[in-house]
């Protein structure tokens, strides 16, 4: 199997097919809107932008939407546990913000919850664990 860099161009396109490929509606209903800054990525210009309305694992997308509830900036390794681990230790949250590898723009409280959340979708856990293989 190949497996792409996390968060590459090649890493968002071998996601859409997995989604693309997934039967019914893999992705959580619409909901809280996240943009993401990803700072300290060890390829192209360093910074990655994302946002997601749908979730918080796959429902991430490039670029920065419009309107968002919550904006963060997170350092590449804290923002890959907190995107695909298994099960998310929200203490990385804690120990992120406390370090410094996360500020958040909003309810704090909220963005918790929304990652929580994560499991609750049989749809999107199978895809979930379809993208972890293919990331390196």
């Amino acid at each position: 199997m190949t497996t792409y860099p996390f968060l590459s161009d090649e890493w968002f396109d071998a996601v859409e097919r997995i989604k693309g490929n997934a039967a019914g509606n893999p992705v959580e209903t619409a909901g809280l809107v996240v943009n993401a800054t990803i700072t300290n990525v060890p390829f192209g210009s360093g910074t990655v932008e994302l946002h997601s309305s749908h979730g918080p694992m796959v429902g991430w997308m490039q670029g920065h939407a419009d309107d968002p509830v919550i904006a963060m900036t997170v350092d590449y390794h804290t923002a890959r546990s907190l995107i695909l681990d298994d099960s998310p230790d929200m203490r990385v949250l804690d120990q992120a913000g406390t370090s410094g590898a996360l500020s958040i723009d909003g309810d704090a409280g909220a963005l918790r919850a929304w990652f929580a959340t994560r499991r609750a979708n049989p749809e999107a856990v199978a895809i979930e664990d379809s993208v972890r293989a293919i990331t390196r």
